[in-house]
């Protein structure tokens, strides 16, 4: 007998329609972005989001990539829908510490941070879009999340 297919959900079913459209709108206009791509990044900046929420403690850092990174930020701006986003239950807040670069912090090569991160937004049961997570992953422009509390953030982890 084989084990169940479960298909995967886009991550823009975690928030209001509404507010999917007014985050991936702005993130067009700031980013300049056409619509599609701008909806394409947000959705995978929550799935990213909702699986470093439910990691588990000592489960391996996962990584942004660089091109899913600015709907993060954008998502942030929106400070109450940012905190609703986590008051999900067996969620903790994904909180942003920016790498400023003199934190020493240094982020493995994109062909080893991005496939463990990539792999973990699958078992999530979110639909990837690999082609946004090709990116580069380094302490300038990208973030990384550290999954768990109370340890301290270094430069650029998150938890």
């Amino acid at each position: 007998m084989s084990a169940p297919v479960v298909e995967a959900v886009s991550a823009r079913s975690l928030v209001a329609p509404e507010f999917f459209a007014r985050l991936s709108a702005r993130l067009a206009k700031t980013r300049r972005l056409d619509q599609e791509r701008a909806e394409a990044i947000t959705d995978q900046a929550l799935a990213y989001l909702a699986t470093s929420a439910q990691k588990p403690e000592g489960a391996p850092t996962l990584y942004m990539s660089s091109d899913v990174d600015p709907a993060w930020h954008t998502f942030m701006e929106f400070t109450a829908e940012y905190d609703r986003f986590f008051q999900r239950p067996g969620w903790h807040k994904v909180h942003h510490n920016p790498c400023d670069g003199f934190g020493g912090a240094t982020y493995p090569a994109p062909e080893v941070a991005v496939p463990p991160t990539v792999e973990a937004i699958r078992a999530a049961g979110y639909t990837v879009l690999p082609e946004l997570w090709n990116a580069q992953v380094d302490c300038e422009d990208t973030c990384g999340d550290d999954g768990g509390t109370p340890d301290p953030l270094p430069c650029g982890d998150h938890g």
